[in-house]
């Protein structure tokens, strides 16, 4: 699968990714901005030049929880863990259910990426659920 949104000058509005996702993956996509915002996430898109496409940082307020990226599959949430809060994420009931569900864990140096393809509801549930951890991980 490939990132869509490559173009620097196409901002990643509604209107843009509505031309790219079709109206399921927008309509995920829309929800999973209305449960981040209710949590006090904002999303900040940024075109990044080493990867060559646009990525949305998760905040609150200024740590950064995560990423959003628009692929051909649809929406894809990423959350890095570092060597302290890698074991907290796999003692909890939450890690089950992402090892359940098509989530990939890429490890790389003293990081581990969790990604999240947000597919349906419950992968939805899932990716927002893995976010709040981030933030209340200590």
């Amino acid at each position: 699968m490939k990132p869509l949104l490559k173009d620097p000058e196409e901002l990643p509005t509604i209107e843009n990714l509505a031309k790219h996702m079709g109206t399921d993956g927008l309509a995920l996509y829309q929800q999973l901005l209305v449960m981040l915002h209710k949590e006090s996430f904002k999303e900040d898109w940024n075109y990044y030049n080493d990867g060559k496409h646009w990525l949305a940082k998760i905040l609150y307020k200024k740590k950064n929880l995560g990423w959003i990226s628009i692929w051909e599959s649809g929406v894809k949430i990423t959350v890095y863990f570092g060597e302290r809060i890698w074991p907290q994420l796999m003692t909890n009931e939450l890690f089950q259910r992402l090892e359940a569900s098509d989530v990939e864990i890429h490890k790389s140096g003293k990081l581990t990426a969790v990604l999240v393809p947000v597919l349906d509801e419950t992968s939805l549930q899932n990716a927002v659920a893995l976010v709040e951890f981030k933030k209340a991980a200590k």
